[in-house]
C-alpha cells in the first residue's frame, strides 16, 4: 500500500524541486513592490505543497484533491472568520460560485466576489506549478524557464521601478544549479542498476564552485559606467541624465506606497455630481512617509451596518462655521469604486445603490469603504470549542463598488482670529503619529522648511509660509510627462525640492506634508479628486462631471481644538480652503503669509492642465545637415541671442504688457500678477517675505496710483483666499482700473 502510494524516494529530484522553489519566488517577490499584495507567506505554503505532494505522491487524481483541499484551507485562513469545521462557510464558497462562474465566462471580472476570484487564482497557481514541476523536474526540460525568469526579471528591472539586480543573480545561480541537477538525473537513469552507479553528488561541487567563483567575481570587480545610453530614454525622447522610466495613466488608486514618474492623462469619465458647492471630493488620507511614498499606520474602524440612518458628527474639524453641501453622485460603469467621496466633512449618506450596501469606516483615515451587505459571524473566545462562540453581524468583507448615492456634507469656513489663536499644543498621540519622518531624510529638507518658515510665529503662519513658498514662489512647475522616478536611495521629496523641480500634485502635496512636520507640524497626505468641470448650471445646482484627470492629492494640517484642516500646495489647483478675516473690521483683511517671494503667473484652472499632455519629445536623429550649415546656423542663433540678450529687458515688458492687454477674457488673478511683475520689472522688485501690500506702499508713484494698486489687490486676495471669482460690479471696476493701471506703463 505504501508502495502504491508514494513514489521512491529520489534525492536529486527533491534538490531540483527546492531549486524550482527559488526561481518561482523571484516571480513573485516583484508583487511586493509593483502591486497592494502585502504579504507572499500564503503563495509560499501553496506553491511549497504542490512541489511537495508532486514529487511523494503517485496519484495525481489524490494529489489534485488534496491542493483543492489546501487552497480552500488558505483561503479560510485569509478571508473567513466562520469556524474551519463549520460548513457554512463552504455553503457559502458553493453559492459563490455558482453566481460567479457565468460572470468569469462572460469576462466580468470585476463583478465577481473576492473569494471567488482568491479561490480560483490559488487553483490557477496550483496547476502552474504542477505544470512546471512535471516538465523541469520529472522531464528534465528546465533550461527554458531558467531564460523565461531571467527575461522576465530584466523586463522589470528596465521598463517598471523594480530594482532586480539581486533578483537576477540569484536566479542565475537557482538555474545554472536546477539545470545541473536535472543533467546529472538524467545522467543517473543511464547508470547501470546494480553496483555500478556513479556518485553523481561528487561531479555537483564542480558546477557549485564555478557558479560562485563566476558570480563572485562578477559581483566584486570593477565595473565600467555604461557606454550606450539608455534604450528607454531614447525611445521615449527623454535624454536627460535622469531617465523618466515608466509612464502611468492618471486616475485614482491605492498604491501610493512608490509615487513619482510620468504619467499620460485619461480623460475617461469617473462621476457626475449634482451640488451647490465646488468642491473636492475626498476619499483617503495615509499618515506614514517612507521616503518614497505614504503608506498608512495602525487604523480603529468602525462598522456601519445601516449607513442611512448612521449619525456622522465632527469627524475631520469642529469649531468653526460652516457651509452645508449637498451631492448627487452617479458614477459610470467602467470606473466605480468601493470608496464613499465626499466634500468636507460627511454629516449623511442616503439614497444608494446597491441598497444592500453597509460600510466599513476608518476613524484614523477618515476613509469610509463600502462593503456588499452584512454577514453572521461567531466570535469565539480563548478555550471555547470550534464552533462555539458568540454570534454577531457585521459588514461583509467582500468589497462593493456603489453605482449611486447621495449625501450632505459641510465644509468649514476658518475664522482667522481663532486659527491663529490655536497654538501648537498638540496632543501626544497627534504629535506620535503625524510627525513621524523617516531617519533617511536627507537634512537639507528640514533646513529649507526652517529657512521659508524663519518670520512666521504661529503654526497657521508656518501653513501658510510653507503653502506659498510652493505654489507661488516660482521655483517649482507643474509637469506630468517629463518627471522622473526615483533612483536607488533617493528620498522622493528631497528629489523633487533640490534636483529635478517639476512635478504634479504628489510632489508638492509631500514636501509641504513633510517640510511642516520637519518644524513641528503635524500634517497628513490625503488623496481624493479635484472639483471637476462644471458642464451645467441648474439654479443654485452645479452639473460637475469628474474624470480620472481630476484624481489629486493634498494636505491637511492638524490645529488644537478645531482638528484637521485643508490645505492646497500644488500651483495649478484652487485651494479647498475658505478663510473667514476677521482680524479687524476689514472685509478682506490681509493675511500674514511670512516668505512669499515674487510669484508667477499661474493658472488657477482647478482641472489639471491638458495642454501639458503635448509636452513631449521626440528621439534624437540624425538632421543630415553639413558642417558648414550648422556652423552658419550657429553663428545666427547666437547673434539672435546676443541681441535679444541686451534687449532683454524692452522685450520682457513689452510681453508683459501685450499679456496685459490681448486678451478680455483673461482671469483677474492672472491680469494682477502679470501688473505686479511689469511694476517689479519698471520700478524695483518685492523683497524676501514682503506681503502685497507692503510692496504697493512702498513704490514711489503717485497718490492715485498707489491707491488704485491698493484696490486692485485688495481685489486679488479676495479672489485667491476666498476661493471664488469677481463678478457683478466689482469685475467691472476692477478690470477698467487694472487696464488704465497698464496704460499708464507702457513702454
Amino acid at each position: 500500500m505504501h508502495g502504491r502510494l508514494l513514489r521512491p524516494f529520489k534525492w536529486l529530484d527533491w534538490l531540483g524541486a527546492a531549486f524550482l522553489f527559488f526561481l518561482i519566488r523571484e516571480w513573485l517577490l516583484p508583487l511586493l513592490r509593483l502591486t497592494d499584495t502585502g504579504d507572499l507567506l500564503a503563495f509560499y505554503y501553496l506553491i511549497g505543497g504542490v512541489l511537495l505532494l508532486d514529487l511523494a505522491l503517485r496519484s495525481r487524481w489524490l494529489g489534485a484533491f488534496l491542493k483543492l483541499v489546501g487552497a480552500l484551507y488558505l483561503l479560510h485562513f485569509n478571508y473567513i472568520q466562520t469556524p474551519l469545521f463549520s460548513k457554512d462557510w463552504l455553503l457559502e464558497i458553493f453559492v459563490r460560485l455558482q453566481r460567479d462562474i457565468p460572470l468569469a465566462m462572460m469576462q466580468h471580472w470585476t463583478e465577481m466576489s473576492l473569494i471567488t476570484r482568491n479561490l480560483l487564482f490559488y487553483l490557477m497557481i496550483a496547476a502552474i506549478v504542477s505544470l512546471l514541476s512535471y516538465l523541469v523536474i520529472e522531464q528534465r526540460q528546465a533550461l527554458w524557464f531558467v531564460i523565461m525568469t531571467e527575461t522576465y526579471l530584466a523586463t522589470l528591472d528596465t521598463f517598471l521601478p523594480y530594482e532586480a539586480d539581486g533578483a537576477i543573480i540569484r536566479a542565475l545561480i537557482a538555474g545554472f544549479l536546477l539545470l545541473a541537477v536535472t543533467h546529472f538525473s538524467s545522467m543517473q537513469q543511464l547508470a547501470p542498476a546494480k553496483g555500478k552507479s556513479l556518485r553523481f553528488w561528487k561531479t555537483l561541487i564542480a558546477p557549485i564552485m564555478i557558479i560562485a567563483l563566476a558570480v563572485g567575481v562578477a559581483y566584486a570587480g570593477p565595473k565600467h559606467d555604461p557606454e550606450w545610453p539608455d534604450p528607454i530614454s531614447y525611445f521615449t525622447g527623454n535624454g536627460s541624465e535622469v531617465g523618466t522610466g515608466y509612464v502611468k495613466r492618471v486616475g485614482f488608486d491605492n498604491s501610493d506606497e512608490l509615487l513619482g514618474g510620468p504619467f499620460v492623462q485619461d480623460n475617461g469619465l469617473v462621476f457626475t455630481a449634482t451640488t451647490n458647492e465646488k468642491t473636492y471630493w475626498r476619499a483617503d488620507s495615509k499618515d506614514v512617509y517612507s521616503g518614497v511614498g505614504w503608506q498608512k499606520g495602525e487604523r480603529t474602524y468602525e462598522d456601519i451596518l445601516n449607513p442611512a440612518t448612521h449619525t456622522w458628527k465632527d469627524q475631520l474639524f469642529k469649531g468653526f462655521e460652516t457651509k452645508k453641501v449637498e451631492a448627487s453622485l452617479q458614477f459610470s460603469p467602467e470606473t466605480r469604486y468601493p470608496t464613499i467621496f465626499y466634500p468636507g466633512q460627511l454629516t449623511g449618506v442616503k439614497n444608494y445603490k446597491p441598497a444592500n450596501a453597509t460600510f466599513v469606516y476608518d476613524k484614523d483615515n477618515e476613509q469610509v469603504e463600502v462593503r456588499a451587505g452584512q454577514i453572521n459571524v461567531v466570535t469565539q473566545k480563548e478555550g471555547q470549542p470550534p464552533g462555539v462562540g458568540d454570534p454577531k453581524i457585521v459588514p461583509n468583507t467582500i468589497l462593493m463598488k456603489m453605482n449611486h448615492y447621495d449625501l450632505t456634507a459641510e465644509v468649514p469656513i476658518i475664522s482667522e482670529k481663532k486659527i491663529l489663536a490655536s497654538g501648537s499644543n498638540y496632543p501626544a498621540a497627534i504629535k506620535e503619529k503625524y510627525l513621524q519622518l523617516p531617519k533617511e531624510l536627507p537634512q537639507r529638507v528640514k533646513e529649507l522648511a526652517e529657512k521659508v518658515t524663519a518670520n512666521a510665529k504661529t503654526p497657521y503662519e508656518k501653513v501658510r509660509a510653507v503653502e506659498n513658498f510652493l505654489r507661488t514662489g516660482g521655483e517649482y512647475s507643474y509637469e506630468t510627462t517629463d518627471v522622473p522616478i526615483l533612483q536607488q536611495g533617493q528620498d522622493f521629496v528631497d528629489q523633487f525640492l533640490f534636483v529635478t523641480k517639476r512635478g504634479y500634485c504628489d510632489h508638492f502635496s509631500s514636501s509641504m506634508a513633510v517640510m511642516l512636520r520637519t518644524v513641528g507640524i503635524p500634517t497628513r497626505w490625503v488623496k481624493g479628486f479635484a472639483p471637476g468641470t462644471e458642464t451645467q448650471t441648474r439654479g443654485d445646482q452645479k452639473v460637475m462631471q469628474i474624470r480620472n484627470k481630476d484624481a489629486h492629492s493634498w494636505v491637511e494640517v492638524y490645529f488644537p481644538d478645531y482638528g484637521w484642516i485643508p490645505f492646497e500646495a500644488t500651483s495649478s489647483f484652487i485651494s479647498p480652503l475658505r478663510v473667514q478675516y476677521d482680524l479687524s473690521n476689514q472685509p478682506a483683511a490681509q493675511p500674514i503669509v511670512p516668505g512669499i517671494t515674487p510669484q508667477k503667473p499661474r493658472d488657477l484652472n482647478p482641472d489639471r492642465l491638458d495642454e501639458r499632455d503635448a509636452q513631449t519629445g521626440g528621439a534624437k536623429k540624425n538632421s543630415g545637415l553639413s558642417w558648414g550649415a550648422l556652423l552658419g546656423i550657429v553663428v545666427v542663433v547666437a547673434i539672435a541671442g546676443f541681441v535679444f540678450w541686451k534687449k532683454r529687458d524692452a522685450l520682457y515688458i513689452w510681453w508683459l504688457h501685450r499679456r496685459m492687454t490681448s486678451s478680455a477674457t483673461q482671469r483677474f488673478p492672472d491680469k494682477y500678477n502679470a501688473l505686479i511683475r511689469l511694476y517689479e520689472r519698471i520700478f524695483t522688485r518685492r523683497k524676501e517675505g514682503e506681503t502685497l501690500r507692503e510692496y504697493v506702499k512702498r513704490l514711489e508713484v503717485s497718490g492715485d496710483r498707489r491707491q488704485d494698486l491698493l484696490y486692485v489687490t485688495q481685489l486679488f486676495e479676495r479672489v485667491l483666499y476666498g476661493f471664488k471669482e469677481l463678478e457683478g460690479k466689482a469685475k467691472e471696476t476692477g478690470d477698467k482700473i487694472m487696464e488704465r493701471l497698464t496704460n499708464q506703463l507702457k513702454p
